[in-house]
């Protein structure tokens, strides 16, 4: 009787410690993926154990030309070493934080990562971006926001100024001594912030011109406007000894050449 226990006995603390020595040969999970994961989601919503990326460009209120353009970060790293294959979602939003814009997955460039935005953004406005990493359906954290200005053709607009001289004033700034064909582009410039400052009488172009003081068959010097029948013009831009200074000056007169509204 004491044999039989002591078999049963034998038997059962073997099998314990083949249990035991089973367990603890299980092989660990790869590093890459088990350091990168977690099981539950962070305060900001993320489930990827990783790095924010950092925006690179375009930052910093940086004003661009480009309607698309190119939004490049530093890439995010797994927490706590590792390799991971990541992609990246960009995103962009108006100064109101409302998201007119979320990219599909990029994949993952060498150390940072590029993207050319598949939306025409407004010209004459600031807007903020943000990118975060993804893999197999698991997000990383929020990078932090970024803000740039979408020019036009027109560049650096000046139609928040105070008034018409000052507009004039801000357009000259932007140029050396001008050629034709600068006066042409100066007279849109100014033209096109009148514009966008709901100036009365707009709206403004240039005057269409083929003689005379005629620069490739515009004014050289004059903003027209042409609103309700009214043909009205300003001289902008004083030629006494060729000095280009900038001006406002009402002409009372009416051309029989049209006047070219700026869009």
């Amino acid at each position: 009787m004491q044999y039989r226990k002591f078999t049963v006995l034998s038997i059962a603390i073997l099998s314990a410690a083949m249990l035991a020595c089973s367990k603890s040969a299980a092989p660990p999970t790869s590093p890459s993926e088990s350091v990168a994961l977690v099981t539950h989601a962070a305060p900001d919503g993320s489930t990827l154990k990783v790095t924010v990326p950092n925006p690179v460009s375009p930052r910093d209120g940086l004003e661009v030309e480009d309607e698309t353009p190119e939004l490049v970060i530093d890439n995010a790293r797994p927490r706590f070493g590792g390799d991971l294959l990541m992609s990246y979602v960009f995103e962009v939003l108006d100064l109101g934080s409302n998201v007119l814009y979320q990219s599909a997955p990029v994949e993952s460039g060498d150390g940072r990562t590029s993207h050319e935005i598949a939306l025409a953004l407004e010209s004459d406005r600031s807007f903020i971006w943000r990118a975060y990493a993804v893999h197999n359906g698991d997000r990383g954290p929020m990078s932090s926001a970024a803000e740039f200005r979408v020019f036009n053709r027109y560049g650096a607009s000046c139609a928040h100024l105070g008034s018409d001289l000052a507009i004039v004033q801000c357009r000259r700034a932007q140029f050396g001594f001008m050629s034709e064909w600068d006066r042409v582009e100066f007279l849109r410039r100014i033209a096109y912030d009148l514009g966008r400052a709901s100036r009365e009488h707009a709206p403004y172009g240039v005057l269409i011109k083929d003689t005379g003081h005629s620069c490739h068959g515009y004014s050289c010097d004059i903003i027209c406007s042409n609103t309700g029948g009214v043909h009205r013009q300003w001289d902008v831009l004083s030629d006494e000894d060729g000095d280009q200074v900038p001006g406002w000056r009402r002409l009372d007169r009416v051309a029989a050449r049209p006047c070219e509204a700026v869009p």
